[in-house]
């Protein structure tokens, strides 16, 4: 008996993880997916697009 309410338990604990993902899931449509590292990659085509206009190393007091 006790092995029939575990499973029943366990059952019901994995069914409420199912519902938890589906309505979760269901919050995000119709959003517009983003590249997860898309503002570090931005930041980084800046920092490259400055230094090759301005010719600069890059380092502070290089300019002696």
């Amino acid at each position: 008996m006790q092995t029939l309410l575990t499973v029943v338990v366990l059952l019901a604990l994995v069914a409420l993880g199912a519902l938890f993902i589906a309505r979760v899931n269901a919050q995000q449509t119709g959003r517009i997916a983003t590249h997860r590292y898309a503002a570090w990659m931005q930041s980084m085509r800046q920092r490259m697009h400055r230094r090759a206009h301005h010719g600069g190393s890059g380092k502070a007091g290089s300019d002696l």
